[in-house]
């Protein structure tokens, strides 16, 4: 019989852990890969379109960069046939969207999820740029799925769908992005709230860093439940509940429940120093949720029915848990591919699964494409999902695990 103090000491340890483990490294991150953004945003733009040979690559890096804004970058530059179809497809292959700091987080944290980590971008940049590579080479585009197996092939079709002239100038691609209305309680919170969840999200870091210490001189250190603040225990508690409570408040605020980075924001970030931070706050929010949904959802299923990790983690192994992760690969925004990352951490599905997991997800870049061209949004999740299947089986078949 499960008791109302179990339930308690469920949510409590998920809330705590989900900000000492995970938020407050994922939020230093961030911020750091926004800044990158923000100070180097205009490159990005010139570098890709001058570079017409590379731009798979140059797709594949953009998307490899841990969130989801470099890979929203391209979408506007598809729309106006600045790059290829290809590059679209190396874009949402190498990216993982906000799960990257899910598993970057995990890394540091813990030494033994170093090499997963490095494997799984590796995989999912190289496939990337081949497949990139091989749909602009087949001559694949929303128009033409099937690119020269198509009965209708025409060998002058052209690689790219220019919907717009291309001698605009390239800042218009940032303009393209939007900014956010200035207006309701959500953008209010937000703009005025950040900072109070910084201060409290710094004080968690340093003390995520001496758990880290501490766990490091003493096999034995575990953190206690204890409610009393006056208590170093119970201190550490309530920051943690804090932190995750306000991350909560500023998810809510944001209106958007499976995905966190939007055009508006990501153009936001690039014409301003303070919305980066702003924003930085918001996605890693959003990180917050989902990670503490995971752990909410593995920690009930233990209690409720009795099984333990190495019970759940039965069902995350083999080609049905393959197939799954690419499934869910396929549903558009972070939220989900979060979840599924996360249960890669807890050890409850194998490498080849996270592969197919990493491979399928396009993050939340799926949702401008799906604005401006609904028909290359719905092939590309074709065009993703079969190198997840492929990429994914063959990691299982050959036995690759860390």
């Amino acid at each position: 019989m499960v008791t109302s103090h179990e339930i308690l000491e469920v949510i409590v340890v998920s809330m705590r852990d989900a900000f000492l483990a995970v938020t407050v490294f994922v939020a230093a991150m961030v911020l750091l890969f926004s800044w990158l953004q923000y100070i180097s945003a205009g490159r990005f733009v010139d570098t890709i379109r001058a570079n017409t040979a590379w731009q798979p690559v140059i797709g594949a890096l953009m998307g490899i960069t841990p969130g989801c804004g470099g890979a929203i970058v391209m979408m506007p530059m598809y729309a106006r046939g600045y790059v290829t179809y290809g590059t679209v497809i190396a874009t949402l292959i190498a990216t993982l969207g906000d799960a990257a700091f899910v598993l970057i987080g995990a890394a540091v944290t813990d030494p033994s999820f170093i090499a997963p980590v490095i494997a799984v971008h590796l995989i999912s940049f190289v496939v990337g740029i081949s497949w990139g590579y091989l749909v602009d080479g087949m001559k694949i585009t929303p128009s033409n799925p099937l690119g020269k197996f198509s009965a209708n092939y025409n060998d002058n079709s052209p690689s790219r769908t220019v919907l717009q002239e291309t001698n605009e100038n390239m800042s218009e691609v940032f303009d393209d992005l939007g900014r956010e209305e200035k207006t309701g309680w959500g953008y209010f919170l937000l703009h005025q709230g950040y900072t109070v969840w910084w201060i409290v999200t710094s004080l968690g870091l340093i003390f995520a860093i001496l758990l880290l210490v501490w766990s490091a001189q003493d096999a034995d250190f575990t953190l206690e439940i204890n409610y009393n603040p006056l208590t170093l225990d119970g201190f550490i508690t309530w920051v943690g509940l804090i932190g995750t409570s306000l991350s909560v408040i500023l998810y809510i605020s944001q209106k958007n429940w499976i995905s966190d980075d939007s055009e508006a924001s990501i153009g936001d970030k690039l014409y301003s120093l303070r919305e980066t931070m702003i924003h930085s706050a918001s996605e890693t929010a959003f990180v917050t949720f989902w990670v503490m949904s995971a752990y909410l959802i593995f920690e009930f299923s233990m209690l409720f029915s009795g099984m333990n990790e190495a019970d759940l983690a039965l069902f995350g192994d083999g080609i049905i848990a393959v197939i799954l992760a690419a499934v869910i690969g396929l549903i558009p925004g972070c939220g989900p591919q979060i979840i599924a990352i996360t249960a890669y951490t807890k050890d409850l599905i194998s490498f080849p699964a996270l592969v197919a997991n990493a491979i399928s997800q396009d993050g939340d870049a799926l949702f401008p494409l799906l604005v401006r061209h609904r028909v290359a949004s719905i092939w590309a999740t074709v065009h993703t999902t079969i190198p997840a299947l492929i990429v994914g089986i063959c990691v299982m078949i050959f036995d690759v695990s860390f």
